[in-house]
């Protein structure tokens, strides 16, 4: 992409755009230099969809700011950080940014960007790139390099950062002096607010190549900081002749990226399931290092491994602040991930397989997908064998879940039924039967209350 190209490009996009048309008549109506900045270039530059909209404005960005909110009918919300002014809005769901630049000017605030990528500018009025950086060069040649070596110290999650433009831009590295620099930076990164680095690292996670950002979190020393549990998974082995939990962990997670050819693989098409399969599939092991057991012959065990994985990641999001729906979603996954296995390992049993419906509920289409990529990461000598039984199992349990959610019964009796009818005490005997009627009615053994109430009565009698 050279220089007249992009401007080519811009000058379409803004011709074509609404909002940008109304941001670029707004400017030249008060008499504002505004420029068009950040990702929004650097993703036409790269042939992608833009996103957000980062701008830049020059003296006056006061009137301008009024001006738009009268245009758009809505309010913005100013904050300043690190002596910078923003403004920020939301137009018909689009999110815009405003930086207000007069004191500095276009220069300067370019030299305060993460990287030179992102530090190319585009004046809406004039329909002129401004480069002054060199960052279209970098982009032609896939470098990610910092605009002064003191832009890391200013702000430290922009070292995590790097790692998540490392997993959006696949074709892109690192260069030698952005590296070094970002590991010096790497301490600091723990001082920062949790919201901030739960954000990076959820779109890290959320991107093309989330290994790429994972394998680099490494590299530049920051994984210590931002997920020290995870850390004890680069030490720990699974068996003889096989990775890391680390490795394996990164591994699986790459996996999801083509995970569309893989049962459950639909679930993964929307940018929320793919966050929450991803942070599943990141602290799936977070508790093998604590659980590891070797025997006489040196083989290596887990056991619980999922139980206190399931505690520990949810600790983990806790302390990230991530949503409370979605931290319990995770935590199920994780609490979950082994049974497909399991099944797969005794035969694939009907009962047990819808029992795993049942109680995975709203997690199952991503608990699938999850236990394929688990399977085929795992490096086991036994791999391929395993895999075959798994996938049969898979099949079925998305075969059930579709047909549970789309012809689901409700309850036959209540405990209030068991305990007037057949005079039990309240207590766990109460939803252990419940339970077990309710897998009867799935199966079709049991179709109304008499039926209920006298499978429920033979299993009280088979308990004496």
């Amino acid at each position: 992409m050279n220089h007249r190209r992009l401007t080519e490009l811009l000058r379409n996009r803004v011709g074509r755009d609404p909002l940008l048309r109304s941001v670029r008549d707004a400017g030249r109506a008060s008499g504002v230099e505004v420029w068009l900045v950040g990702g929004y270039v650097r993703d036409t530059a790269l042939g992608l969809r833009p996103g957000d909209v980062d701008l830049v404005a020059g003296r006056g960005s006061v009137r301008l700011i009024r001006a738009l909110e009268s245009h758009w009918g809505v309010r913005s919300f100013r904050f300043r950080k690190r002596g910078v002014t923003t403004w920020r809005l939301a137009v018909c769901g689009r999110p815009v940014d405003m930086v207000d630049a007069a004191g500095r000017g276009l220069r300067g605030d370019l030299l305060r960007r993460e990287l030179t990528v992102n530090a190319i500018a585009f004046d809406l009025d004039l329909g002129r790139l401004r480069d002054p950086l060199g960052g279209i060069a970098d982009i032609r040649a896939g470098r990610l390099r910092l605009p002064h070596a003191g832009v890391l110290v200013e702000d430290p999650v922009r070292a995590l950062r790097l790692a998540r433009f490392l997993a959006q831009l696949p074709g892109f590295r690192l260069m030698r002096q952005t590296r070094s620099a970002a590991r010096e930076a790497a301490p600091a990164v723990q001082r920062a607010s949790r919201e901030r680095v739960r954000d990076e690292l959820g779109r890290l996670l959320a991107a093309a190549a989330p290994h790429r950002g994972l394998e680099a979190l490494v590299e530049l020393g920051l994984l210590e900081y931002v997920l020290p549990e995870l850390a004890p998974l680069r030490d720990c082995r699974a068996g003889k002749d096989r990775p890391d939990v680390w490795r394996h962990t990164v591994d699986a997670i790459e996996l999801s990226t083509r995970a569309a050819r893989l049962p459950g693989g639909a679930a993964l098409r929307d940018t929320y399931g793919r966050r929450l399969l991803r942070w599943a599939l990141l602290l799936h092991d977070v508790a093998k290092p604590d659980t590891l057991k070797i025997d006489e012959s040196g083989k290596p065990s887990f056991h619980g491994h999922e139980v206190l994985g399931a505690e520990r990641a949810d600790s983990i999001l806790r302390r990230l602040r991530l949503p409370n729906v979605e931290r319990r979603r995770v935590r199920r996954l994780v609490l979950n991930h082994l049974r497909p296995g399991h099944l797969a390992d005794a035969g694939a049993p009907e009962r047990g397989l819808r029992r795993l419906v049942r109680d995975a509920g709203e997690e199952l289409p991503l608990l699938i997908p999850h236990s394929a990529c688990d399977a085929l990461a795992s490096g086991s000598p036994d791999a391929p064998t395993r895999w075959r039984r798994l996938r049969r199992v898979l099949i079925r349990l998305l075969e059930l879940g579709q047909t549970t959610s789309s012809s689901s019964s409700p309850p036959i009796v209540s405990g209030r039924d068991l305990l007037s009818a057949l005079a039990v005490e309240p207590g766990p005997i109460v939803g252990k039967l419940l339970r077990a009627i309710r897998e009867q009615q799935d199966l079709g053994r049991i179709g109304n209350r008499r039926e209920a109430l006298e499978f429920a009565a033979r299993l009280l009698e088979s308990r004496e």
